[in-house]
């Protein structure tokens, strides 16, 4: 790794807020401005596996997001350096945040009541408005943080501050991305064991539509000696992979690991098709979007050596697109065809296009052409796993192995996992959506606003502090629509009272008010 990496590393170190992800043999550094996977100090590796035995696979990973805004080219880059920091753009397109305590990285240890748990950053604890996973518990007629695994974090950052976009050739104006990044990881069962899942919500905040746009996750792999790797690509599985070429390593001997990014989750793009649907996973309850379907793996670009990386937006914005840095396309030179999937072959059998030759890897792998409006929200779920086989070959098969558990997993919501998670296994309709009621404290009045995205039929009610029924607001069938209902607390006392959507019987959500008379 080159020495002014190191340097801007410390220089992160200084702004920025690291935590140890380190539930299981993985043990890996996140921050709140969107690196992880390297260390603090820029030391070798924020990616060590097995844990405890000082071998580090990953050097430093991030993301990249570039669009077409109003005619102009802009990216925001997070890779060994980050144009992210802690914080949020607010209604006028102003960044916030940054230097807060209250923006900073949230560890929550399953069962462990400190002081991250209590201070879980979201409105409805009482805490930071950031909007960190929490659930409704039933028996207790409260909200509580989400343990989403035995370890989870949570972060929120922003590309908003012109201050972490500096003005030469290499940067551009900020998109005004706000990203609330999940993650997490299980110390059983033994599948689970060399896994880590993350989750990006990614936001426009800005006034503008971001055209031509791509969502790119971005990584520096050095497993082991950084200079003996290869990288590939498996289109089936969605998943970017660093392998040893040999099959020998200076640090992990014989028959080295290899590590991958598996896309669980991809962003999604409106069909309009109800039998279309898509879910994610909070902890393990399912959140339902209908009417979408996630959209393919859309480019990979593969770097030998830092003299390949891109030196500027432009080259980055070609590079996260699947082009070569002066915006040509590759050709796969099995086909003869222009491709925008670098090494896309199987290594395993030395079928199509493989990496020929091996160095100091970097890879890019993202998804596009997206059109994202202002207020949009998109969401990239992932898993980084890592495996070690019989050989530096054989340990590919045994990431894919791996990766194909890593996602029944996720598509079962860790169903059968067991960890101690108290949150109420539920489906919550994304597309059915139950607003805060305004004003908040009311007296007497105040209005509840909710959403259809189909014809259903819902009920609206109100409960006291102690659960107990006090107000049915609605219960019929309603057509698609947006709707809002009154109530009226004239003949209540003052106090704390929730109300709940349902759905076909289903409480898809709760929120609670406040009477004050």
């Amino acid at each position: 790794m080159e020495t002014t990496e190191r340097y801007c590393l410390q220089i992160i170190n200084i702004t920025s807020n690291a935590k140890l992800l380190n539930s299981n043999n993985i043990s890996a550094w996140f921050f709140n401005n969107g690196n992880f996977n390297h260390h603090p100090l820029g030391q070798p590796g924020g990616f060590e596996w097995p844990r405890g035995e000082n071998k580090t696979a990953r050097y430093s990973s991030g993301s990249l997001i570039g669009a077409i805004v109003n005619g102009d080219t802009l990216v925001t880059v997070c890779d060994y350096t980050s144009e992210y920091l802690p914080g949020y753009t607010d209604n006028n397109g102003m960044p916030n945040g940054n230097g807060n305590p209250d923006y900073r990285t949230y560890k929550m240890v399953n069962g462990i009541n400190d002081s991250d748990r209590i201070d879980w950053p979201n409105t409805l604890l009482g805490n930071s408005d950031q909007g960190a996973p929490v659930y409704y518990d039933s028996s207790s007629m409260s909200h509580k943080p989400i343990d989403y695994a035995n370890q989870t974090m949570f972060c929120s950052y922003t590309d908003s501050y012109t201050s972490s976009h500096t003005n030469n050739a290499g940067r551009t104006a900020p998109l005004k991305i706000d990203v609330k990044q999940i993650n997490y990881s299980f110390n059983q069962p033994e599948d689970l064991k060399n896994i880590i899942y993350q989750e990006f919500r990614i936001i426009n905040r800005s006034t503008n539509v971001w055209t031509n746009a791509y969502i790119n996750l971005y990584t520096d792999d050095d497993i082991g000696d950084s200079q003996n790797d290869a990288e590939g690509v498996d289109t089936n599985l969605r998943m970017a992979f660093t392998y040893n070429f040999v099959n020998d390593d200076y640090v992990y001997g014989a028959n080295p690991p290899a590590v991958g990014f598996a896309i669980m989750r991809a962003p999604l793009t409106y069909t309009g098709n109800y039998g279309d649907t898509v879910f994610y996973c909070e902890g393990k309850n399912k959140k339902i979007k209908v009417g979408y379907k996630e959209i393919n793996l859309g480019s990979t670009a593969i770097y030998h050596d830092d003299s390949w990386q891109p030196r500027d937006y432009r080259e980055s914005y070609n590079a996260i697109r699947g082009l070569k840095n002066d915006g040509t396309q590759y050709i796969n030179p099995v086909t003869n065809q222009p491709t925008r999937l670098m090494y896309s072959g199987d290594p395993v059998t030395n079928t199509g296009w493989v990496c020929p030759s091996t160095g100091d890897m970097r890879f890019y792998q993202g998804f596009g052409p997206m059109t994202i409006n202002p207020g949009d929200t998109q969401v990239i779920v992932i898993a980084q796993v890592i495996a070690r086989g019989s050989s530096n070959l054989n340990s590919i098969t045994k990431l894919r192995e791996a990766t194909v558990i890593a996602k029944q997993y996720y598509d079962n919501c860790f169903e059968d996992v067991k960890i101690g998670i108290s949150n109420n296994s539920q489906i919550v309709p994304d597309d059915f959506y139950l607003s805060q009621n305004y004003p908040n404290p009311f007296n007497p009045n105040t209005v509840i606003r909710y959403s259809l995205i189909e014809n259903r039929f819902v009920s609206l009610k109100v409960y006291d502090a102690l659960g107990r029924e006090v107000a049915v607001l609605v219960n019929k069938k309603l057509t698609a629509g947006k709707y809002e209902a009154e109530f009226d607390g004239s003949n209540f006392a003052s106090g704390v009272y929730f109300y709940s959507l349902y759905v076909n019987e289903n409480r898809v959500d709760t929120k609670r008010m406040l009477l004050v008379k």
